[in-house]
């Protein structure tokens, strides 16, 4: 069988979130023109009751079948104040159940512990442990920025044990898709992808996670990356630019942080673009 080489993304929001910008055709014709083949999609699960989900799978169905763009139906669920994307979703009732946070009667679900920079880490590992963690999104293109990746987290991720077992995916968590997408999904698949055969490379393991601006990536699967041996080769580099960029970013987030929620919620537009540049 003819393999090919397809690149996608992780992590975007459409105007089914209440912050995203773009509709789900938009996000499949913007992403189309990037040269990309497949999105997963993670919309705000709170945003959603049973009908509109409904509604939000059947158009990811339409639009796949007719647009030749494969989008992926996920969700950004809040458990105990920490987000976790799941894929692929068709069950209401499993996200309800993923959400009450009951570590006992969790439901069978791919999970991806979402932007994980943004939490102490000591809860991150709790949250690993507890849910059952499958993945995660180790770089964030909005959260950490798209030159550096989040450098104190990855060297408190490697005092975690079992650290060696998780999928790594470098996510976008894009919200207008006019931005332009820095981290991207690499896998082979059959030249006649499907979404089914994604969705398996992406569990499996069988893909590359990377970053364009600084070709930096992370080799997933039995015979990839090793995890340790990478994050010393990160932190051993002097990238002054992307630690500036870095500085800058924090600087930026600590005074947007200090507005008033209202002017935040105005603001956000502005600050995502600034994110995405900076």
């Amino acid at each position: 069988m003819m393999l090919d080489l397809i690149q996608g993304t992780f992590h975007f929001h459409s105007t089914y979130s209440h912050d995203g910008r773009s509709t789900l055709s938009e996000i499949a014709t913007g992403l189309s023109r990037q040269g990309l083949s497949f999105c997963i999609m993670t919309e705000h699960f709170e945003d959603f009751n049973e009908p509109k989900f409904d509604r939000y799978i059947r158009e990811i169905d339409a639009i796949s079948k007719s647009n030749g763009f494969l989008l992926i139906p996920g969700m950004e669920v809040d458990i105990t104040g920490l987000h976790t994307i799941v894929f692929p979703v068709r069950d209401y009732g499993e996200l309800v159940q993923l959400a009450s946070g009951d570590a006992q009667n969790q439901p069978a679900m791919f999970r991806v512990l979402a932007h994980p920079s943004k939490y102490p880490f000591e809860r991150v590992a709790e949250h690993l442990e507890k849910y059952k963690i499958d993945g995660i999104e180790l770089w964030n293109q909005q959260a950490d920025g798209g030159f550096v990746p989040p450098l104190r987290f990855l060297e408190s991720l490697r005092t975690q044990p079992g650290r060696a077992q998780y999928r790594y995916f470098f996510g976008c968590d894009i919200h207008n898709v006019n931005l332009k997408v820095k981290n991207i999904i690499s896998l082979e698949t059959s030249r006649h992808q499907t979404s089914q055969a994604i969705i398996n490379a992406l569990i499996s393991g069988a893909f590359v996670s990377r970053n364009d601006p600084t070709e930096i990536e992370y080799r997933n699967g039995s015979d990839g990356t090793d995890f340790d041996t990478w994050v010393q080769t990160l932190l051993s580099k002097p990238d002054y630019r992307g630690r500036l960029l870095l500085l800058v970013r924090r600087c930026l987030r600590s005074s947007y942080k200090m507005l008033p929620r209202r002017v935040q919620h105005s603001l956000n537009d502005v600050k995502n673009f600034v994110r995405n540049k900076v």
